[in-house]
């Protein structure tokens, strides 16, 4: 089809380093990669902005008081409209329904303008199917011509909700190539804290989901066996201090470290020997909906150790690209580590195998044509 001008709704977006954040700055590049004129409603994140937007090959509107955490972009409706209005794009691109899903639906009811909305899981797994929340998430989903769930989880999630499954398709994230340069360095500090040393790593948000806490609780295994080890928690949140508290009941603080949220992951990712992220369901659709992260390790080169849950089964491919594990057994977890510690060949080859499925399958441009494929059909 022959999109000319895309209209992309981010509740989240870069310099915010959050996963769907990351994802909708990426999203927006490759559409503008591709030809297309992209035009960014985005929240204002004060003394960030300048620096960052003047450089992208799309423009940005940011706004106020979108980043309200219960009203979202409801107050920006009439501006957000007033804004599509002067532009008139051909497409609306909403990166949740629940954030971005009412702007979406009143461009729709007011210009006429159709838009597909991104599914990723949590965001409607929360709501039980007989609220009012859930209801109206339903009815976004109702209005939206294209649902793209970012996993095959997500989409059974959906169907299982009532969804039509001629309007939900799988549509992976990408991931970024400059994942794949080299990227910036070190400080001399972080340097010489993990010189030496067998690196496991995690990168995320510090939620109970990510597991984080039984990969603490299974260090002590790990370190019988390899004591040359640290585990590196590349992240913050509001599971921080427990987590710390964790590390030092069980008696491995020395061997944790805790960065914070970091300007760039690439050198950690660089540097670990093995990416461990056994992620679990907390509690109603508290999920991992994808796991772009798995992907990024993977395209470093890394083997990863993940849990069958969620939409990390799309995302890690057991026994080529990783190990899974029974995210709450601490041997399971040790044992996973120390196997690919102990066989470093296993380890390459896996983290190989991880690189070359993410050259192949997993591109924002391949995204792009995905969204492309649903617009055109939706269309027909």
């Amino acid at each position: 089809m022959s999109l000319k001008h895309l209209f992309l709704l981010a509740g989240e977006f870069t310099p915010f380093t959050g996963g769907i954040a990351r994802a909708a700055g990426q999203l927006a590049k490759a559409f503008a990669q591709h030809g297309v004129a992209v035009t960014v409603i985005a929240p204002h994140y004060p003394n960030n902005d300048p620096a960052f937007d003047r450089h992208q090959p799309y423009r940005l509107i940011r706004l106020p008081l979108i980043r309200l955490r219960y009203l979202r972009m409801i107050p920006m409706t009439p501006f957000i409209v007033t804004i599509a209005a002067k532009t008139r794009p051909d497409w609306v691109v909403a990166m949740r329904a629940t954030r971005e899903g009412v702007p979406s639906v009143a461009i729709k009811r007011v210009l006429g303008i159709p838009f597909v909305t991104f599914a990723h899981a949590l965001e409607f797994l929360r709501f039980a199917p007989d609220s009012l929340a859930w209801r109206v998430c339903r009815w976004i989903y109702d209005q939206a011509e294209g649902i793209a769930a970012i996993s095959s989880v997500t989409k059974a999630a959906l169907l299982q909700r009532g969804l039509s499954p001629s309007k939900v398709r799988v549509v992976y994230l990408g991931v970024d190539k400059e994942m794949l340069a080299n990227g910036k360095d070190f400080s001399d500090g972080d340097r010489t804290k993990l010189n030496g040393h067998r690196i496991l790593l995690t990168v995320g948000r510090l939620v109970p989901r990510k597991g984080i806490d039984k990969v603490i609780e299974a260090l002590p295994l790990v370190l019988q066996h390899h004591p040359d080890v640290r585990y590196v928690i590349v992240g913050d949140g509001p599971d921080r201090q427990r987590l710390e508290r964790l590390a030092q009941e069980v008696g491995v603080a020395d061997w944790v470290i805790f960065t914070g949220r970091v300007p760039d992951v690439r050198p950690y990712l660089r540097a670990c020997d093995i990416f461990v992220m056994p992620t679990r369901e907390e509690r109603r659709g508290d999920i991992e909906g994808f796991g772009l992260v798995y992907l990024e390790a993977a395209a470093m080169g890394k083997p990863i150790v993940a849990s069958p849950a969620g939409g990390a089964i799309d995302a890690v491919v057991a026994e080529q690209t990783g190990l899974f594990v029974n995210p709450l057994d601490l041997a399971e977890i040790a044992s996973a580590v120390c196997r690919l510690l102990d066989s470093p060949d296993l380890a390459r080859q896996m983290g190989e195998a991880g690189r070359q499925r993410v050259l192949r399958e997993f591109s924002w441009e391949r995204t792009v044509e995905q969204l492309l494929t649903m617009m055109d059909e939706a269309r027909r």
